[in-house]
Formats: structure tokens, sequence, C-alpha cells
């Protein structure tokens, strides 16, 4: 697992509007049995604010990264990335830095 790694969001109930999650935990703390990840939203399901939200792109489709619902998970259920947005980094900080400030 990799900060910035983007999974399947396992959930039964929100993965059709939030089809992935972005591990955003940072790796000095691997020893713990979760992580921290932000669900990306397909567009048509949420407008956000770009400072907030911004846009990131997964596999050639953007989502809105919803941000304000940073939540953890237990590693064990996230399976394999599909992806990394670690070329979107600074965008990614940047929302959390907005969203805890």
């Amino acid at each position: 697992m990799a900060q910035f790694d983007v999974y399947t969001n396992p959930g039964s109930r929100t993965g059709r509007q939030a089809p992935y999650l972005i591990e955003v935990q940072g790796r000095f703390v691997d020893i713990l049995a979760t992580c921290v990840v932000i669900p990306l939203i397909c567009k048509e399901f949420f407008t956000g604010a770009p400072v907030l939200n911004p846009t990131i792109r997964v596999n050639g489709t953007e989502y809105i990264l919803s941000t304000a619902e940073i939540t953890s998970v237990r590693k064990r259920i996230l399976g394999r990335p599909v992806a990394s947005v670690s070329s979107q980094r600074v965008e990614i900080i940047g929302a959390i830095d907005r969203l805890l400030l």
C-alpha cells in the first residue's frame, strides 16, 4: 500500500456513486490495521468547490475528490490498487489542508 494509491470502493451501497478510494495516509503509520482514505465521486453525482474538491483523473476518467468524507477503513478490505494518483499530490494535499484549516 502506498500513499495516493487508488482502490476500488468495496462498499456495495456507495460504490456506484463513489467507485474509488484514494489512500492518503503516510507511510510512517504502516503498522496500523486501518488506513485513511478519501472517496472519489462520479462527476454526475457531485459538484464541489475546486479548492476543496479537486478533479482527479483515474485511468482516463475524471472524478471529484470528496475531501470532507475523509475516513478510515481496514486495509484488508481494499484489495490491490488499480492506479496511483501521486502525480496529483499537490491538489490532494491542498484539499486536505483547506479542510483542516
